[in-house]
């Protein structure tokens, strides 16, 4: 038999599929847009006052919080970029489901999954799943990865 699954290169960021439907890589670069303008918004106002997030992970009782604040804020703001770009997707997705993880585990979980019968961090917890998701696929056609890809 043969396979009809599309054939697979290196890229910058891990294997892309060369022939990625068009339909595919309009929603990767619609999710990645959203996504990342989500992050860059709640991110870059952190940046002038970066004492609300190495506070609350102060009040958490995260080990070293200012180095744990600053980590969020950079994550947020980097991350952003990146998944709005396109550029070392798997990379970004991987370390925002590592980001979006920790910040579940140590502002969320503590009071536990349902609050008030309400799903409590939902934001970090669909934010570590659009991650999983780029980092098994990638960007899709439309993105930095692909540019670099085809130099």
């Amino acid at each position: 038999m043969t396979s009809t699954a599309p054939a697979l290169r290196p890229g910058p960021s891990g294997p892309t599929a060369v022939h990625a439907s068009a339909s595919a890589s309009a929603g990767l670069l619609l999710l990645r847009l959203a996504a990342g303008a989500l992050l860059l918004v709640h991110g870059v106002p952190k940046l002038s006052d970066p004492g609300g997030a190495t506070g609350t992970a102060a009040s958490l009782g995260v080990p070293a919080p200012d180095v744990a604040g600053w980590l969020v804020i950079l994550g947020e703001v980097g991350l952003g970029a990146l998944l709005v770009l396109g550029l070392l997707t798997r990379l970004a997705g991987g370390l925002l489901v590592l980001q979006m993880a920790g910040v579940w585990l140590l502002a969320h979980a503590p009071q536990g999954f349902l609050v008030d019968g309400r799903v409590n961090g939902e934001n970090a917890l669909l934010f570590a799943a659009v991650g999983l998701l780029l980092l098994c696929t990638g960007a899709g056609r439309w993105s930095a990865d692909r540019a670099l890809l085809r130099r």
